[in-house]
């Protein structure tokens, strides 16, 4: 008998981009499927201490594909799909009676990424090294897998939120206090990126605008890896085709197969050697040193490859990123290469890729005035120099962006929350001078508030009449740590930006901080013909003053933007011309590719 479907309680009346509980989800505790049970190492070891480590390893990696691959974002969808891979008809019977008890519009979330990653975490530690993956065709076995997994979720609950959040703190300290559980807590619940973006944009950086800035990055990158720009993103882009969420096939691949017969086999092999690791090293990057470097092992490494020769993408979100900045971190393997240099070159690439899309939707036309300036140069009446990274006017109000790809290490963001403040400010605001007395220059926010200032003082020399009739400012913050979409963020970085501003002269006006991710930026591209970005970002403000909510979230959510967002159709385009390559090079003879060459004419 086919077994009930994972139910959904009444929905709650929607109301215009307001955060509702099925935007969170609430997850399953163990107690509501297995009364009794307790949450605790000694537990844990026990439900793992029967079970195939290869087995539980592969299909904790087919759950976290399925939960956080690129795809449809339903999570209803998701976890149904989820479910049927592990739970009997008596688990989804309790699953659906622990969903009645909650509010309307919640849903219950059995299986989540940071709960897997957790998982294969005590795996590697607790379970023996068979290479069985069939081992978990026993129900009985699946039914300790489904216990030890929501197990996972109070350890990895325990570990990201503890005693981060406050409900007796003033609520401005509270909010600072849960930056970092709030940033974690997002990545590790977040789905991969839209394939087509991830791949496009990847290629665009490091095809076009990084090598101008780093011109001996091909024969670096080369020293680094044995390959070419070209042979990675090949076979970047073939494995990524195993990243949608409901992939019939599954996540698994044999390595040995792949290119087997082309020339690209060798190639192959030697990408493996570079982002994969066995279960043996995996149970050294999990457990070795954790504290310190979280999974930033597993970030360069992120596909598991086992003994007879089958592999599997570890996790789609840290994929993904090896997709769009993967080749980067490849330069620092390299003798001599410096990290200020290579950062520096990355950061001068991305304000060209996120001037370049601005320009593509804000083209200049023949006879009429240019709405759009980009990397605007001048001089202010003291005599310093500075730079407006892009502006863009619709009188008498002006958007006006600074553009930052910053790195936070992600490592400390569960320590010192003043660390992690600290660490917030050094790259996108400015902090306190150090005891050396060597002076911070300002960045992020910091540099966007001086610009700001200049505006409102009239003090911007050669570049104040693009702003002579301006009376309303709308300062954003182009970023490429999608992360910054955290609740609070947005809140905590607005208070920085106000006071770092000062007030605005009479008549002038400087609305709350947007904080826009490039993903954002990205899904406007394509999207503005519908709706005009001063506007969008007008309703923003009117809708969350406060920045509690982030611009992605409102997009995604409220009623006026929802059904006219899409990816950007130029990425797109690029990332369709990268797969057929890989498909071409990696699987020849791949029913996709003969599709797709018969419909293009190819």
């Amino acid at each position: 008998m086919k077994p009930p479907g994972l139910i959904l309680p009444r929905p709650i009346p929607r109301q215009s981009s307001k955060l509702t509980s099925r935007e969170i989800g609430v997850f399953v505790p163990p107690e509501a499927l297995f009364p009794g049970i307790e949450a605790t190492e000694a537990t844990m070891e026990g439900l793992l201490g029967s079970l195939s480590r290869d087995a539980v390893l592969v299909t904790c990696a087919r759950l976290n594909t399925v939960v956080s691959g690129t795809g449809d974002p339903d999570t209803k969808v998701r976890q149904e799909r989820a479910i049927g891979l592990i739970c009997s008809n008596e688990d989804l019977q309790r699953i659906n009676a622990f969903a009645q008890t909650r509010p309307p519009g919640d849903l219950p979330i059995v299986f989540f990424r940071g709960q897997l990653l957790e998982l294969m975490r005590w795996a590697v530690r607790c379970c023996p090294a068979s290479p069985d993956i069939k081992a978990l065709d026993d129900p009985a076995a699946r039914s300790r897998l489904l216990q030890a997994a929501l197990i996972a979720s109070t350890f990895w609950s325990n570990r990201v939120f503890g005693s981060r959040l406050s409900g007796t703190l003033p609520v401005d300290e509270a909010r600072e206090q849960a930056l970092g559980a709030f940033r974690r807590g997002l990545e590790e619940s977040m789905i991969a990126p839209h394939l087509g973006t991830t791949l496009g944009r990847g290629w665009a950086l490091f095809s076009k605008h990084f090598p101008q800035h780093y011109p001996t990055f091909s024969a670096d990158f080369f020293e680094a890896t044995g390959l070419t720009v070209e042979q990675y993103f090949t076979c970047v882009t073939g494995l990524a085709l195993y990243l949608p969420f409901d992939r019939p096939d599954g996540a698994v691949f044999n390595a040995h197969t792949v290119a087997d017969a082309t020339a690209y086999r060798d190639i192959f092999s030697a990408y493996m050697a570079s982002e994969s690791q066995t279960p043996e090293e995996l149970a050294v990057t999990l457990w070795d040193g954790f504290t310190e470097r979280e999974y930033r092992d597993l970030r360069e490494r992120p596909i598991l490859a086992l003994a007879d020769g089958r592999a599997v993408i570890i996790d789609p979100v840290f994929f993904s990123e090896k997709i769009s900045v993967g080749t980067l971190f490849h330069l620092l393997k390299v003798r001599g290469g410096k990290a200020n240099k290579i950062f520096g070159a990355f950061g001068m690439a991305f304000e060209d890729y996120a001037n370049g899309i601005l320009r593509r939707m804000y083209p200049d036309r023949p006879g009429l005035a240019s709405r759009l300036r980009c990397s605007l140069t001048a001089r202010d009446r003291e005599g310093r120099d500075f730079e407006i990274d892009a502006v863009l006017n619709y009188i008498p109000e002006s958007l006006v962006f600074e553009e930052k790809a910053a790195w936070l290490k992600d490592e400390v963001v569960l320590g010192d929350v003043d660390v992690w403040i600290k660490q917030i400010r050094s790259r996108y605001g400015i902090v306190a001078a150090p005891a050396n007395g060597k002076k911070e220059r300002p960045k992020g926010v910091a540099q966007l508030a001086q610009i700001v200032r200049r505006i409102l003082d009239g003090n911007c020399g050669a570049a104040q009449p693009d702003f002579a009739d301006v009376a309303v400012i709308h300062p954003v913050l182009l970023v490429h740590d999608t992360r910054l979409n955290a609740p609070a963020y947005g809140t905590f970085l607005d208070a920085e930006f106000r006071g770092l501003l000062g007030d605005a002269p009479q008549g002038k006006r400087v609305m709350p901080l947007a904080i826009m991710t490039i993903a954002d930026l990205e899904n406007l591209e394509s999207s503005v013909v519908e709706f005009g970005m001063r506007q969008l970002l007008a309703d923003y403000a009117e809708a969350h003053p406060d920045g509690l909510v982030s611009l992605h979230n409102f997009m995604v959510y409220d009623e006026r933007y929802a059904d006219k967002i899409k990816p950007s159709a130029q990425l797109i385009a690029d990332s369709e011309r990268l797969i057929r390559l890989a498909q071409r090079e990696l699987f020849p003879g791949s029913p996709d590719l003969e599709t797709e060459e018969r419909a293009s004419g190819v």
